[in-house]
């Protein structure tokens, strides 16, 4: 598989960066309420204001040169899965070329309005401005390496956090005597996983001393994800839902780790803030889609407008959120997150996964998104015969703030990177709305109509005939179990989606023992993702013969 790191400097062109278009500016911006003008920037703008979700659906009719009929903002899109047949919705949150002000940038004005929009999420959280826990005796919560011995957590509960499988000796030894004993005592690493849910990471090598090497990737999961705590009055005798975080950002540029960083540790903070006023509103059911849709729109566009990314950094963000039995998948860069079915038979036969959903990769040859880059004065690199071919890794050229040369994107959304904003790159996520229940009732319809009423015709030993059922058992919803992945493209480009998906339901919900050359294995969530990686691992070994690695981060969690 092709070396495709995040930015490179381009070999076939010069310092110069492909001339931009004209962009208009934002002429005024007014948090209280917006004022809708040709020239407002829709990609920033009218965050805080209650009605922003119908005047941006007015101009989005004016823009088609018709009404939306049905009042929505976003177009939805009916999706649906190729084994079971299960339908949702999803969208692009992205308003459209003709509602772009012609950047990806946000204003100073929207800077500081999303800047205090972040302060006021980090304070309720009891976090400060650098992600660190208040009054916590002087101790650092950080995302990556060192996390094990954390004792105090933000507001809406304790995150599982990635460790190093291989360069952590202490997390190297653990896991293999998890591995040894064929035990799923999560103590062990109970800072990076449980029975139900994990995450884990392992450093790339691009080049000169290994201890020179910088983890880019971050990832977590928040299960329980209790964002509600957040609200220091909620209302008495309330329930509140289930609810679980779980997301990978892949970090790239030269200080794309201090953008993945700052994105890990804030967007808990802020979507719990925004989820807490959501629940708060007392029309929140009328067109709820869409204002999650919004909800998780503004979490994105904000964390891009706050993110360190000046000079030069950036990330993907693939973030799956539960809350109840809904599922909203939210992505923005070439990070993926999964949504899978795994059905354990009740006559005890093997059991057997599918994926449900998957997020796209937003890359820049899409034709909706090089249509935007180009339109914003951008230029789209294809390789040579990637037309033919489709092999190769496609960029959007852009001028590097820190060389002075061009350089390539290989994505074509993300937080940050600024400058690849100006040419076109954007932070707008595509949202996907899924449900547990509603999953879980297609797949038992599917797999209870297994014969369509046909039933196998059995001849005894006298001639006589009559008929069996064997291979259509009576499934019940206990059988089938729900579960989310989000990884960063490190472990997809070396293991395809449904062994990834596969081998994490193992680690998930079997529970017998496995037989290797190394001993007995009791398979556990933890040492799913740990196997998992290593393959990766040696995927771009075997590729690259030990001169690149991407950096690798995987989290997952059983969502009921």
């Amino acid at each position: 598989m092709p070396h495709h790191p995040k930015r490179h400097p381009h070999p076939h062109v010069g310092n110069n960066i492909p001339p931009t278009g004209p962009v208009s500016k934002i002429s005024s911006f007014i948090i209280t309420a917006f004022v809708a003008t040709t020239t407002a920037s829709v990609s920033y703008a009218a965050y805080y204001s209650l009605s922003s979700v119908a005047i941006f659906s007015a101009l989005a009719g004016v823009a088609n040169g018709e009404e939306e009929k049905d009042g929505s903002y976003f177009k939805e899109e009916t999706k649906r899965d190729d084994v079971y047949g299960y339908e949702y919705v999803g969208f692009d949150t992205y308003p459209g070329i003709h509602l772009d002000d012609g950047t990806g940038v946000a204003s100073n004005e929207v800077k500081v309005a999303s800047l205090k929009n972040v302060s006021k999420a980090l304070d309720a959280a009891g976090l400060d401005e650098n992600g660190i826990i208040k009054n916590a005796n002087g101790e650092h919560i950080t995302l990556h390496p060192m996390h094990a011995h954390r004792t105090t957590c933000p507001v809406y509960g304790c995150p599982f956090l990635p460790l190093d499988i291989h360069y952590e000796e202490e997390v190297k030894t653990a896991l293999e005597k998890m591995k040894k004993e064929a035990s799923r005592d999560d103590s062990l690493l109970q800072s990076s996983g449980c029975e139900t849910a994990a995450t884990l990471t392992l450093i790339g090598y691009k080049g000169g001393k290994m201890s020179d090497q910088i983890n880019q990737d971050r990832a977590l999961v928040y299960s329980p994800y209790k964002y509600y705590n957040i609200d220091k009055s909620p209302s008495e005798g309330s329930q509140q839902p289930v609810a679980r975080l779980l997301g990978a950002f892949d970090g790239h540029a030269r200080y794309g780790e201090k953008v993945s960083e700052y994105v890990a540790k804030t967007l808990p903070a802020l979507l719990a803030s925004k989820l807490v006023q959501f629940d708060a509103s007392p029309d929140n059911e009328v067109d709820k889609e869409q204002k999650m849709g919004q909800l998780l729109r503004d979490t994105f566009l904000e964390l891009d407008a706050t993110s360190p990314a000046d000079p030069s950094g950036g990330c993907t963000a693939s973030v799956v959120l539960q809350l109840g039995s809904k599922i909203y998948v939210a992505n923005a860069g070439d990070s993926r997150s999964f949504i899978a079915a795994h059905v354990i038979p009740p006559d005890g036969s093997e059991a057997f996964t599918s994926i449900i959903h998957g997020t796209r990769e937003d890359k820049p040859h899409l034709p909706i998104e090089r249509e935007r880059v180009e339109h914003m004065g951008g230029t789209v690199y294809l390789p040579n015969g990637f037309a033919v071919t489709g092999q190769g890794t496609t960029r959007v050229l852009y001028k590097d703030p820190t060389t002075g040369s061009t350089s390539g994107l290989a994505m074509s959304r993300s937080i940050g990177d600024w400058d690849a904003g100006e040419v076109g790159v954007v932070p707008d996520p595509v949202v996907d709305i899924l449900d547990v229940g509603n999953i879980k009732q297609t797949v038992l319809t599917k797999l209870n109509s297994c014969a369509s009423g046909v039933k196998e015709v059995e001849i005894d030993a006298s001639g006589e005939t009559k008929a069996t059922n064997t291979q259509c058992l009576e499934y019940s919803e206990k059988d089938i179990k729900v579960f989310a992945i989000s990884a960063s493209d490190g472990l997809l480009d070396y293991v395809d989606e449904d062994t990834i998906a596969k081998y994490v339901a193992i680690g998930l919900y079997s529970r017998e023992e496995i037989k290797t050359e190394e001993g007995t294995r009791t398979p556990h969530p933890l040492t799913a993702c740990e196997n998992l990686i290593y393959t990766a691992a040696n995927g771009w070994q075997n590729d690259k013969g030990g001169r690149y690695r991407d950096d690798i981060a995987i989290a997952i969690a059983d969502l009921g």
